[in-house]
């Protein structure tokens, strides 16, 4: 409501009230200051910023509006208008509002920002947050009114409202992150204290195997030794091996090259051959390419020859029709130029004869007049009769002529017409049978084209026939050459597994000789070949079990002959596994982790009394898919020994072998050894061969469809260019037929007459008609004239006698010649006239089709010269299709000599690859046999190094006393029994999986006391903070309280406020409660008071905090309309006299109120602009004394 500049104030240091009349623009005064203070446009009750620009009559085009408040920092003196301002304390912040709704604020004339101009307010003591400086109209009452405690944390609570004033609000979020950290370590150490107990119930469940296990460590120096012996005997087991393995691998080796030398010329020619076939293969299918190409060259060609010919076809019919034509015109033309010459002559001849006989006429009409002249006397009187009768009819006599010669010319113009029409009807009956012709001709085409697209079809379907049974051959081909691929492994691996029958090792061999003779009935035979298992578990049952090669005895006794039988004969060693020594164990079917199979129930035993021996040497190995499978089940809660189905084994211990680029196998088979035959192999061999017999006949097969697919998709092109050509005839004719009938609607039309000639020839037969009328009406009345002249003649001729009568015959005879002659002169000058209209138009005729004929001989000589072109490109062309096609046939015939050697020559190649990979086979067993007894050995070597007698722990006094590791002799390493010497010492892990689990707990009990040191450090901080943000509220609630009392009772002399934690162990829990007792009445609860009571509570609380934490300025606008005039002077006495550390500027409306202040400002309105005046009271009242 200001307009122009208006300075508003300057406000008194304590007190300053704002008076006027309602609508004046008191309220504006805070609006300005909320403005300044960075309030949005809602708060000062307007909907945009733009609204705040003054608008009244006058000044509506105002761009922006500005408010500037002044400040400056003051040392108070004892008067009331008394003060010094601090030295450079002036402040000046200003914002302007403009009108596209934006605003600019300024500090101190210089340009700043909201954020600036909020923080400067905070830092200089102004309550922007809770706007405890502003207090509205009718929200005075509201302070009270607030709950214990805010319901969530976009709301304010007289909780929050304290805990802010007081200060304790920035212990918040510190507590809230240290809560979080004491949960997430609590949850962490949760986690850690239940790891400590399940490694502590492990570490337990192994005390009662640690106690056995110490006590039988008192003879672990013993059991070392044992150690010591078993790594010797692997040590001698892995040199023997190595050495039969060396010999091996150098024998084989010796075989690969030697048949590798051997075969090495039918190799290098199969290679040529190939590279030959793939050379000639590749220059064939370039070829076939460009053949193809030569054909589709030649097809364009033809094509283009036919659309060639059918032009020429079509411009030579038109050129016969237009001849055909031009000849018609010409003989017309000739015709009626002779019947023009005709009519002149005659013409000429009748008026010649016309004026002899117009001369013979006067003759004989003066002879006549001669005759009547000399009977005048007797004829005078019909003389002059017939002369006026004569006269009479004279008239009518021309107008009869002339209406005759009107009609004659009519009939003339009716009869050119006529004939017009009669020519057109010819052209049209010849029209109508040129369509005739080429219906015929179209139908004719139109077989053959159904014939042809018959023929296309039946190709198409022969080469899908064709296509479908080479797609069948391939798919048998690829099976069959699969079944060709299996039955020669098949073939390969019968004989190789025959041959490995038949040339067993020297041991073993000589051992079932002594078997055979009956020497020792309880030999069997190698462990490995006393069971089957699936191919698929091969490598798995050959990396796992070293002991496969061992034989198997029924006593100790058949194991003692068998090695006193290889001593003797120095046959070399071999290790025993003796059926009656082997422990009774549980052989059933046992629990596994994820259920995975053991390799011993995978094996089928060839007698069910050889699977303890197959138990005894696996235990319960388990077997897993791959390495991080393995890993899993392996170290599990329980330990187990498990290998994977590529080679790779991990032991009870945790060591892990195997792997690598060339694995174990062959160890096992999936069938047992003796049901390898002879008879067998062959049958697999007789296989092979069938299947490769049937594998060529399709082979064979394949290349007869494809060469008849090549062939039938030849003809294709063919017949698409026949039906090309059809359908260009097709075309041509439909082109002919469309002018055909063109020409025939057009006849037609034109024999209908167009509309000018039918127009005109009703017109002329109208005239006709009506010249015709007019002419009998005419002779109607000259009738009786000459009818009476006639008479009169008659009477004349009957008074002259046969004299006049014969004169007068001549006469009139003259006169009828005269009248043909007139006649005729007609006729002939209307047929000259027709005639010359005729020539002109046949002449025009004659020159267009002169026009055309060379039109279309120029043409017709173009697209001979074309076709000839053409002839001669395409002639060239055929001539390379034959060519290519020769060319190809040739290389196609080549390709597949060369193929069928290839065929040949791969057979043999085949046959000797088999034999290479049997050797090859042999020689990766013995070189892998070589490398893992090299790597055995040196890991075995390993371990001997290692091993030390040492003290026993947990027994300081026993000491090995002259226990030193012995070595071997070979003979006595051979007759150890390694699998018992190897179970005792397995029994000793359980102690290594103790020291884990309790090196584990111990880790384990760390990690728990470091996570409990950090959550009671955590806890501890948390704890600190709750207290010292407690001890500070408590501190400023005291305080608060006890003013809040004291005011109340002052504002209301003699009435009480509390305010009281709800909850008083946890006063941030449930919040704080504002109860009032007004003077002589009971606790009330604030809602239940009046406004007044509410106000007057309201403002206690205002003053209460005040005193505790001051705010330097205060904007009141109308806290006493709710007020009695009693509390108003209580409340106005009140700031008057106890806050003189503040600046209070109240509106109010109240004389108990604004005649207590310091200074009035007020506000008025005039011309719709609000203005302002300050007075000090104490001057005005000074004033007035005087």
């Amino acid at each position: 409501s200001y307009a122009g500049r208006q300075e508003v104030g300057p406000f008194h240091k304590s007190f300053t009230s704002v008076v006027g009349p309602n609508g004046s623009g008191k309220s504006n005064v805070i609006d300005a200051l909320l403005f300044v203070f960075g309030y949005r446009a809602s708060k000062m009750r307007q909907a945009k910023l733009s609204g705040l620009i003054h608008s009244s009559h006058g000044l509506e085009s105002l761009d922006s509006c500005t408010v500037q408040v002044h400040f400056h920092e003051i040392y108070d003196t004892s008067g009331p208008n008394e003060y010094e301002v601090v030295p450079n304390s002036q402040l000046m912040i200003s914002r302007q509002a403009f009108r596209n709704n934006t605003s600019k604020y300024f500090i101190n004339n210089d340009a700043s920002n909201y954020t600036e101009v909020t923080v400067l307010l905070k830092e200089r003591g102004i309550d922007l947050d809770h706007k405890r400086f502003l207090i509205l109209q009718g929200e005075v009452e509201s302070i009270s009114q607030m709950k214990p405690k805010a319901l969530n944390e976009h709301e304010d609570g007289l909780l929050e409202y304290l805990e802010d004033i007081i200060g304790t609000s920035k212990y918040k979020v510190p507590i809230e992150e240290a809560s979080n950290q004491v949960e997430k370590l609590d949850d962490e150490r949760s986690e850690k204290l239940n790891r400590v107990k399940i490694v502590e119930k492990e570490k337990q469940s192994l005390e009662g195997e640690k106690a056995k296990a110490e006590a039988f460590l008192r003879d672990e120096n013993i059991l070392t030794t044992k150690k010591s012996l078993f790594c010797q005997r692997q040590l001698l087991e892995c040199k023997n091996n190595i050495d039969i393995a060396t010999e091996a691998v150098n024998e084989w080796k010796e075989k690969l090259n030697d048949e590798q030398r051997k075969h090495a010329h039918i190799i290098e020619e199969t290679k040529k051959l190939q590279d030959n076939v793939d050379e000639t293969s590749q220059e064939y299918n370039v070829i076939k390419e460009e053949t193809e190409k030569i054909r589709k060259q030649l097809e364009k060609y033809e094509k283009e020859d036919i659309g060639l010919q059918e032009k020429k076809k079509h411009a030579t019919n038109k050129q016969k029709k237009l001849i055909k034509t031009l000849e018609k015109d010409r003989a017309s033309l000739s015709a009626t130029k002779t019947s023009i010459k005709y009519h002149e002559e005659d013409l000429v001849k009748r008026e010649r004869e016309l004026g002899q006989l117009e001369k013979l006429l006067q003759n004989q009409e003066a002879g006549l007049e001669k005759i009547r002249q000399s009977l005048k006397g007797k004829t005078e009187v019909y003389s002059a009769q017939i002369e006026e009768k004569q006269k009479e009819l004279a008239p009518w006599t021309e107008k009869i002529n002339a209406k005759q010669s009107n009609i004659d010319v009519l009939r003339a113009e009716c009869e050119i017409i006529e004939e017009k029409t009669r020519s057109i009807q010819s052209s049209l009956e010849q029209a109508e049978n040129e369509i005739i012709t080429i219906e015929e001709t179209r139908n004719s085409k139109k077989i053959d084209i159904e014939a042809a697209m018959a023929l296309k079809e039946k190709l198409a379907d022969e080469v899908k026939q064709i296509e479908r049974k080479l797609k069948n051959n391939i798919a048998l081909h690829e099976v069959y050459q699969n079944n060709l691929k299996d039955a020669r492994q098949k073939a390969s691996e019968a004989d190789i597994q025959l041959k490995q029958a038949e040339s067993r090792g020297v041991v073993l061999k000589s051992l079932l000789k002594l078997k055979e003779n009956g020497r020792i009935k309880g030999l069997h035979d190698r462990l490995g070949n006393l069971g089957v298992i699936d191919d698929r578990y091969d490598i798995a049952i050959s990396t796992a079990c070293s002991a496969l090669d061992n034989i198997v005895v029924d006593t100790v006794d058949d194991a003692q002959a068998c090695i006193e039988f290889l001593r003797k004969n120095n046959l070399g060693r071999a290790t025993f596994v003796v059926l009656s020594q082997l422990a009774s164990m549980n052989m059933g079917k046992i629990d596994t982790p994820e259920n995975v199979p053991r390799l011993f129930d995978l094996i089928k035993p060839k007698e069910p009394r050889f699977a303890q021996a197959f138990f005894n040497v696996l235990r319960n190995t388990l077997v897993a898919r791959n390495l991080e499978h393995a890993n899993r089940i392996a170290f599990g809660r329980q330990r187990w020994r498990v290998v994977t189905l590529d080679g790779k084994l991990i032991d009870v211990s945790g060591t892990m072998t195997g792997g690598g680029t060339k694995v174990m196998k062959g160890g096992m088979s999936s069938k047992f050894v003796s049901d390898i035959t002879t008879t067998m192999v062959a049958e697999l061999i007789r296989a092979q061969n069938r299947c490769e017999e049937k594998w060529r006949e399709l082979q064979i097969e394949r290349q007869e469809l494809e060469n008849e697919l090549e062939r039938k998709k030849a003809e294709i092109p063919k017949v698409d260019l026949d039906l090309s050509k059809l359908k260009m005839d097709i075309d041509s004719n439909k082109k002919r037929m469309s002018d055909a009938q063109k020409r025939v609607i057009e006849l037609r039309q034109r024999n209908k007459l167009n509309p000018e000639d039918s127009r005109k020839m009703q017109q002329l037969q109208s005239a006709i008609s009506k010249l015709t009328q007019e002419l009998e009406n005419l002779k109607t009345h000259p009738a009786l004239i000459e009818q009476e002249i006639k008479d009169l003649q008659q009477k004349i001729l009957d008074v002259g006698g046969g004299k006049l009568r014969s004169q007068k015959a001549k006469v009139d005879e003259i006169k009828e010649q005269i009248d043909s002659h007139n006649d005729r002169i007609t006729t002939l000058q209307v047929s000259k006239t027709k005639a010359e209209k005729d020539i002109i138009k046949l002449q025009n005729s004659i020159e267009k089709s002169e026009n055309e004929a060379e039109e279309l001989s120029l043409e017709i000589k173009q697209l001979e010269e074309e076709m000839q072109e053409k002839t001669l490109e395409s002639r060239e062309i055929r001539q390379k299709a034959r060519q290519s096609e020769d060319l190809m046939e040739k290389r196609r015939e080549e390709l597949e000599k060369i193929q069928r050697e290839l065929d040949s020559k791969t057979e043999i190649i085949n046959k000797i690859r088999t034999a290479e990979v049997e050797i090859k086979n042999r020689l990766e067993d013995n070189e892998r046999h070589l490398t893992e007894n090299q790597l055995r050995y040196d890991h075995w070597l390993s371990l001997y190094g290692k091993l030390s007698l040492h003290q026993i722990n947990g027994d300081e006094d026993y000491e090995p006393e002259g226990i030193e590791l012995q070595t071997y002799t070979d003979d006595e390493l051979w007759a150890i029994n390694k699998e018992n010497l190897k179970k005792e010492i397995d029994e000793l892990e359980v102690l290594v999986e103790y020291r884990q689990h309790e090196e584990e707990y111990r880790s384990r009990a760390r990690d728990l006391e470091e996570i409990t040191a950090s959550r009671d450090a955590a806890k501890k901080k948390y704890n600190e903070l709750r207290k010292q943000r407690l001890e500070e509220f408590m501190q400023g609630f005291t305080l608060i309280s006890q003013k809040l009392k004291e005011m109340y009772q002052i504002i209301t002399m003699g009435g009480n406020a509390e305010l009281e934690l709800v909850d008083s162990l946890d006063p941030f829990s449930e919040g704080i409660l504002f109860s009032v007792m007004p003077p002589k009445k009971s606790w009330k609860n604030i809602s239940n008071l009046s406004g007044g009571e509410k106000t007057l509570s309201s403002l206690a609380l205002v003053f209460a905090l005040h005193h505790f934490k001051p705010t330097p300025l205060y904007v009141m606008d109308e806290i006493d309309a709710a007020l009695d005039f009693r509390n108003v002077s209580i409340v106005a006495n009140y700031i008057k006299e106890r806050t003189k550390n503040a600046q209070f500027i109240i509106i109010s409306l109240r004389n108990n109120m604004f005649e207590l202040a310091d200074r009035l400002v007020g506000i008025y309105k005039t011309n719709n602009m609000t203005k302002s005046i300050s007075i000090s009271p104490e001057n005005f009242i000074t004033i007035l004394g005087h």
